[in-house]
């Protein structure tokens, strides 16, 4: 039987509890701050309600339109805007949520709400992306003459929309990911619609309306990138797989001369860039009135380089 020092920090506020246990001695560290600031502006909501409307209407025009005039590139940008905007409406959920009161059950609140969204907007990608190389292949076996004035008018349109949508979202909070992420998405469907417009020019001129085709296939392949990315970041997140490279982080702390050894290391995302970590600290015990030191150190650090902002040390002597 031997003596056991728990320290630990609640609050930042040092503590000590003396008890007894057999085999080890450890030392328990709770380090706990949130990296997410829940200070999310109105401002922000109503920029991107606007861009949702004015991207889900021409959304639903270029469906109309590439329906309409039988091309298949056009139908495959719908779609490209769609994925949009699915992806605008998680950013708007997203900031809702984080607004929100959790209940006390759900011990890290609702950021795991987006991930999961993200990981279901993915499978819906893959399985457009099947409809598209579908349609593809019929198109290909049975060529369609493709109304061109309808498409290219459309295209345009959905062209100068996705400018006007992205100027509306460098208006709100550039330090906001979700803004960001949807910036993002806006500026691919833009060059999306480049594309189109200049295949459309191209079939104009040769008449070569096998080019609708590879625009679709082209465009395909664009989404499944995208969705490729987000299926695995949404799936790693939700498996709880290490963000970090875990012998990085242990070599990092173990260069503390204080620190013998880091091991039974876990480190998780909570949501993007909300990263937790556990481990045990091995430290001489010579060091042991130190401990706030080394813990203070070790947090600084793991902060500072990897942002990890939510910690849980046990240490060992």
């Amino acid at each position: 039987m031997s003596n056991t020092c728990n320290f630990g920090l609640n609050d930042h506020k040092p503590y000590l509890d003396t008890h007894s246990h057999e085999h080890h001695d450890h030392d328990h560290e709770h380090h706990h701050e949130h990296g997410h600031s829940h200070d999310h502006r109105s401002g922000d909501k109503k920029l991107l309600k606007i861009a949702l409307i004015i991207t889900f209407i021409t959304m639903i025009a270029e469906f109309a339109a590439g329906f309409v005039s039988h091309s298949l590139a056009l139908i495959s940008d719908a779609i490209h805007m769609f994925t949009h905007s699915f992806a605008l409406i998680v950013s708007l959920i997203a900031i809702i949520l984080a607004s929100k009161q959790a209940p006390l059950a759900k011990t890290f609140g609702y950021y795991r709400a987006e991930v999961l969204a993200a990981f279901i907007n993915g499978i819906t990608i893959v399985l457009s992306i099947v409809w598209i190389l579908y349609e593809a292949v019929l198109r290909f076996l049975n060529p369609t003459v493709i109304d061109l004035k309808v498409a290219s008018i459309v295209a345009i349109i959905g062209l100068v929309v996705n400018i006007i949508t992205g100027v509306i979202l460098m208006q709100g909070d550039r330090n906001n990911l979700n803004l960001k992420s949807a910036f993002v998405h806006m500026l691919s469907d833009a060059l999306s619609s480049v594309a189109i417009i200049i295949g459309y020019i191209v079939i104009y001129f040769t008449q070569w309306y096998f080019i609708d085709i590879i625009l679709a296939i082209l465009v395909a392949f664009v989404i499944g990138k995208w969705a490729v990315g987000i299926l695995k970041s949404s799936t790693n997140t939700l498996m709880e797989t290490s963000p970090l490279d875990i012998d990085t982080i242990k070599a990092f702390i173990e260069k503390n001369e204080k620190v013998i050894e880091l091991h039974d290391v876990h480190i998780w995302e909570i949501t993007q860039d909300m990263y937790n970590m556990t481990a045990h600290v091995k430290i001489d015990k010579k060091y042991i009135k130190n401990y706030e030191e080394i813990l203070h150190n070790i947090n600084h650090n793991l902060k500072a380089k990897f942002k990890i902002v939510h910690t849980t040390f046990q240490f060992e002597w």
